[in-house]
């Protein structure tokens, strides 16, 4: 016996539509599900390349903060070293005995220091070795009782004094009350063991 078909085509052309729209719609909420699991993911690590770079700028300025620091300490440490040096040279008995002895020795009544500078190139040498011999020398200004005073000291000075080869600059002589004073300023390079450590 012949099958006879009593379902109408017109139904099975609709459920065959309902099907296939259903399966676009299923395609089409998949395809909208994995896009924004897509973006959840994309934001997920956007956020997490923000918190690294974050991180690695606030490394970078604390970098920064202990390289400035580091700067500050080694200038420091350098200005502790040149002082030391100077500490030591101004200690030294070659500037008492060789420099400050012979000039007090060189002074007499009647002269007055104003000033009394001692330079010294100050060059720090290698660890462990000398100081380099550098040339010092001394500069004074002063006031004296008279012109033949000035000329005295002066020729003390490169006598038996710590100078080579003193240079006088005379200056004006000043009336005071009582009195008139000869104002002179004498500039010298110091003999090698007076400017040393010896």
């Amino acid at each position: 016996m012949p099958e006879i078909d009593l379902i109408p085509a017109a139904w099975r052309a609709q459920r065959k539509t309902r099907r296939t729209l259903r399966r676009a719609a299923l395609a089409v909420a998949g395809l909208v599900i994995g896009i924004g699991a897509v973006r959840v993911g994309l934001e997920v690590s956007t956020r997490h390349a923000q918190s690294a770079v974050q991180a690695l700028q606030a490394a970078r300025r604390d970098g920064d903060r202990e390289t400035a620091r580091l700067s500050a300490l080694q200038a420091r440490h350098a200005e502790l070293e040149r002082q030391e040096v100077l500490i030591a040279t101004l200690r030294g008995p070659g500037l008492v005995s060789g420099v400050l002895q012979p000039l007090d020795l060189a002074l007499e009544d009647g002269l007055w220091f104003d000033e009394l500078q001692y330079s010294r190139p100050t060059l720090l040498p290698p660890p462990g070795s000398p100081p380099p011999a550098t040339d010092s020398s001394l500069g004074i200004r002063g006031k004296a009782s008279d012109a033949a005073a000035v000329g005295r000291f002066v020729d003390a000075l490169a006598s038996r004094g710590p100078c080579q080869k003193p240079t006088l600059a005379p200056g004006e002589a000043r009336r005071y009350t009582r009195f008139e004073l000869v104002e002179f300023a004498v500039s010298c390079p110091l003999r090698p063991a007076a400017g040393g450590h010896g």
